[in-house]
């Protein structure tokens, strides 16, 4: 991992002074300054690089599958009687 995170630091590092020596000499100050950044840099994308490996490594892990849920059998309900109204007989 140090490899990686160094090489990548001097890449980093590479490219920005050869665009930076197109306008003129650099000063020990500069090149100093522009290789901390790199490192810095290089330091937060291997961190990046090492979450997306772990996210890919969870993905391809099966999880495990949910149980089908066991169905009972539901008693029909028997229809209620309809209510009849009687009428009070007059004698």
């Amino acid at each position: 991992m140090k490899a990686q995170k160094k090489a990548l630091a001097e890449s980093i590092a590479t490219s920005v002074e050869t665009k930076i020596s197109e306008l003129g000499e650099q000063s020990k100050k500069t090149k100093k300054t522009i290789e901390k950044a790199a490192e810095k840099l290089a330091k937060k994308l291997v961190k990046l690089l090492k979450k997306e490996e772990k996210k890919k490594a969870e993905d391809k892990t099966p999880k495990p599958t949910k149980k089908p849920k066991k169905q009972t059998a539901k008693v029909a309900k028997t229809p209620k009687a309809p209510k009849v109204k009687t009428k009070p007989v007059e004698a």
